[in-house]
């Protein structure tokens, strides 16, 4: 595997980056632009004093901007929920609306409804059937940006499964669009499969009437959310955090994915 290849797989499927060597947050910071160069995935734009001695950093990428944090030693970036324990407050929201401006989530009861319009969507689930949390990705995989999306959460799926995660939440993924009647006339496990048929750009079977009847059905609940696909929505009751999320970039997927990552450990202790 070629150098650049390494370092593009280790900052999009990665939620905390290892960096070599024990240099100091500035130094870092040169590293850090260097690799975001060779991997095409955008560069910093500012940084401020983040929580306990972090250093906080805007990424840009393609216009996109998200929040990140370097560890005090220079060592590993961090991209995801970064919140306070104590007073239960979302600090990676909170210096985004600070140096990003607006973010376009939704939060509290509307998300809860939208995650609950959601949930009777038909589609592939990864994860137990009755599961209390989840998180759902609504994409068209016809389209670039919605393969590479459903690329990013296939991905991001096995490695939660790896972590233990998918034993507390389950991960549904959605596909729209022109494809999705015959992806849905499979089963469950039927269409676990054809997400690597998808991906490798080879036709799909023949839809069926039952596949058709769920792809009509799933545009209807679709059409009465607020929010246009592609889009992820995160329902953990039990760790108190729901929130609807446009996705405009893979950096957008691996934050939300990392903040649930960092949430589902701490799940197995309640009922």
């Amino acid at each position: 595997m070629s150098r650049k290849k390494t370092w593009r797989n280790a900052l999009i499927a990665s939620t905390v980056m290892l960096f070599t060597g024990t240099a100091a947050a500035g130094a870092s910071l040169g590293l850090l632009d260097h690799v975001l160069a060779e991997s095409h995935a955008g560069k910093v734009v500012q940084t401020f004093p983040g929580p306990d001695g972090l250093t906080g950093i805007v990424l840009d990428s393609h216009g996109s901007k998200a929040i990140a944090y370097l560890t005090p030693d220079g060592r590993y970036l961090i991209s995801g929920l970064v919140a306070d324990l104590t007073t239960g407050e979302n600090l990676t929201n909170n210096y985004g609306v600070k140096y990003i401006g607006k973010i376009d989530l939704v939060k509290g009861e509307a998300a809860t409804k939208i995650a609950f319009q959601c949930a009777s969507l038909s589609g592939v689930t990864v994860g137990p059937a009755n599961a209390k949390n989840y998180m759902i990705a609504v994409f068209d995989p016809t389209t670039p940006e919605g393969h590479k999306i459903m690329a990013a959460m296939m991905g991001e799926a096995g490695q939660m499964a790896q972590k233990g995660a998918l034993n507390v939440l389950a991960l549904k993924l959605v596909p729209i669009g022109a494809e999705a009647p015959s992806f849905l006339s499979a089963s469950n496990t039927g269409r676990e499969d054809l997400m690597n048929t998808m991906l490798a750009n080879k036709p799909l079977p023949g839809a069926t009437s039952i596949g058709v009847n769920l792809a009509n059905r799933n545009d209807t609940v679709l059409s009465q959310i607020p929010m246009k696909p592609p889009f992820l929505v995160i329902y953990m009751p039990q760790a108190g955090m729901e929130a609807a999320i446009p996705i405009h970039n893979l950096m957008r997927v691996q934050s939300a994915v990392g903040a649930v990552e960092t949430m589902a450990p701490q799940l197995g202790a309640h009922p």
